[in-house]
């Protein structure tokens, strides 16, 4: 994990930026995991439920470059299936400005009363997810422009 003539600074610096890698990278996947096993939930229950008593509540993580986003959608459905016209379209559900998590009570109002439990715990454990990773990223920023101003020859 040399940089340039061994200089002993942008080692640490490259090990530190590594690291926050590594972590939102982990991030991701316990984000992933989560939303995992509420979409596996939800299929399951659909099966049984009638049409109107379908869930419409949809959850994805998506890592980007240095941002994490674990993002509530609404999900509906438009023409018809016999004639292969069937489109689903997503919705985004907005998240306050400032706040880690979503307003459970807008992710309540939308929910079906079978899965709230399933909402709420999945919210709940996402929301510490999204405040870390957004302390990560500005620290990933800083780091790639110390590196880079180096390997440019500033400093």
């Amino acid at each position: 994990m040399e940089i340039e003539g061994g200089d002993l600074k942008l080692n640490y610096i490259k090990i530190a930026e590594d690291n926050l890698r590594k972590r939102l990278d982990e991030l991701f996947a316990m984000a992933e995991d989560r939303c995992k096993h509420h979409l596996e939930f939800v299929l399951a229950q659909n099966r049984t439920r009638t049409w109107a008593e379908h869930s419409v509540l949809c959850v994805n993580p998506r890592l980007r470059e240095n941002k994490l986003s674990v993002t509530w959608y609404v999900v509906k459905w438009y023409g018809s299936k016999a004639q292969k016209t069937r489109r689903m379209v997503k919705k985004v559900i907005v998240k306050p400005k400032n706040k880690y998590g979503y307003n459970l009570e807008t992710l309540r109002k939308i929910a079906q009363p079978w899965e709230w439990d399933w909402v709420e715990t999945v919210e709940k454990e996402v929301t510490p997810l999204r405040r870390e990773a957004e302390f990560i990223a500005p620290c990933l920023g800083k780091l790639n422009k110390i590196l880079k101003g180096n390997m440019e020859g500033k400093t």
